[in-house]
């Protein structure tokens, strides 16, 4: 069986890892808790781990589909606390939009053709098909773990994005 320090590279080589997930997987493998955690030690002085690295991969993994409350939780199962521990540097230098932002990509990417039916439609816009398509909207970027304040002012771009192309 390779060492526990092998494995921890040949793991995270693959993705970041959080400390608590690496010695989670070597622990399930069958290492020893003391090797385990010297392999871990290593992995972090010699910067192959990293909580900070984990955090930004995570977030920019979730960002695109996940609000902050969802992805603050996330964080929360690994042990690293919330969104506010991320460096906003970090943020900033990765050009990672707000959740408003990320909330109106959201619906565009998934409504479009719904929102051109509904606001464009022939014969004006149908209240009764908008309110269902709004609630559709707020319930799947709720799920999602947006804010509602966020999702609210996405919607009103969207809306107003809409009546000036009409």
């Amino acid at each position: 069986m390779a060492s526990a320090k092998s494995k921890a590279v040949a793991l995270l080589a693959r993705r970041e890892h959080s400390q608590s997930e690496l010695r989670a997987k070597l622990l399930q493998r069958g290492y020893e808790p003391t090797e385990v955690e010297q392999a871990i030690e290593w992995a972090t002085s010699h910067q192959f781990q990293s909580d900070e690295r984990f955090k930004l991969s995570l977030f920019r993994r979730r960002a695109p589909t996940f609000g902050d409350r969802a992805i603050a939780a996330e964080l929360g199962q690994h042990g690293l606390g919330d969104l506010k521990s991320i460096e906003q540097d970090d943020l900033e230098a990765q050009s990672l939009s707000s959740e408003e932002d990320r909330a109106y990509d959201w619906i565009k990417r998934r409504q479009l053709s719904s929102l051109e039916s509904v606001l464009n439609g022939d014969s004006g816009v149908d209240q009764a098909q908008a309110l269902v398509l709004k609630s559709k909207v707020y319930r799947g970027l709720a799920a999602r773990g947006f804010e509602f304040g966020n999702i609210e002012r996405a919607w009103r771009r969207i809306l107003a994005e809409f009546k000036s192309n009409a």
